[in-house]
């Protein structure tokens, strides 16, 4: 659910509604307030940074509502007396959000106190294919990209395992493209020196003998999915200037 109007302190700004509907329904007494992050429409028509995209960074997030692009800042988030909200409510414009967009707001908003840092040397020698546009198309379909790095602090080479996780809801006819896309960006992070992709070679891991490019939900045990983090790009976006916050447009 978004709200938006006239009433809001900048014309721009569009409320999106974080709170699960068990919160919204409970009574006042138990669940006072509703969480909300605040998505502002730039000044300037200008398309989505692709890294703002699908819950990929934890910081920013970039939604399309009613027909513009908004940005939502993680250091946004309000809480809004559930009391005020009915009071002042005819006052605004609500719509609802796609399934799509629930699906990755809720990602999103999770992310962010599930995120891992990286080690520095590894961000560095994946940043020129993110420079390239390698990650910028082809992953709508992917609910996650899931990394493990051996070893997982600084050094000069690393043994690279990654999968893109199909994202629930998509049809199963975007499974190959996906697997496709994964193959490829596994073969460029082959390429940069000091990474290697043992499914592009040989896994002699027993562990991982089972983890492909792009894997389906139902394939990935909580066993497996244990040995990975999920992959955000929040160091490589801030070292693409794009930690300007929606207060700085």
């Amino acid at each position: 659910m978004i709200f938006s109007g006239s009433k809001l302190s900048d014309s721009r700004n569009t409320l999106v509604l974080l709170s699960q509907a068990c919160d919204i329904s409970a009574p006042c007494s138990i669940e006072p307030t509703l969480e909300f992050v605040i998505a502002r429409r730039p000044k300037k028509n200008q398309p989505p940074y692709s890294l703002n995209l699908d819950g990929r960074s934890s910081r920013f997030l970039e939604l399309e509502l009613n027909g513009n692009w908004h940005k939502a800042e993680a250091s946004k988030i309000l809480h809004i007396p559930k009391k005020t909200l009915f009071e002042e409510g005819n006052k605004l414009q609500p719509s609802q959000l796609n399934d799509r967009d629930i699906e990755v707001l809720a990602r999103w908003r999770a992310n962010r106190y599930m995120r891992i840092a990286l080690p520095d040397t590894f961000n560095d020698k994946i940043k020129p294919l993110v420079d390239k546009g390698l990650f910028d198309y082809g992953l709508d379909d992917a609910g996650g990209l899931y990394l493990q790095i051996d070893p997982f602090t600084e050094s000069d080479k690393y043994i690279v395992r990654l999968f893109a996780l199909h994202r629930q809801g998509s049809s199963i006819d975007s499974f190959d493209a996906l697997f496709n896309k994964m193959e490829a960006i596994l073969e460029a992070i082959n390429g940069i020196d000091g990474l290697n992709c043992p499914f592009l070679d040989e896994e002699k891991e027993p562990t991982f003998e089972e983890v492909f490019p792009a894997m389906r939900r139902g394939e990935v045990s909580i066993a497996l999915r244990d040995h990975f983090v999920r992959w955000n790009f929040d160091y490589i976006s801030l070292k693409l200037d794009d930690s300007k916050g929606i207060d700085e447009d």
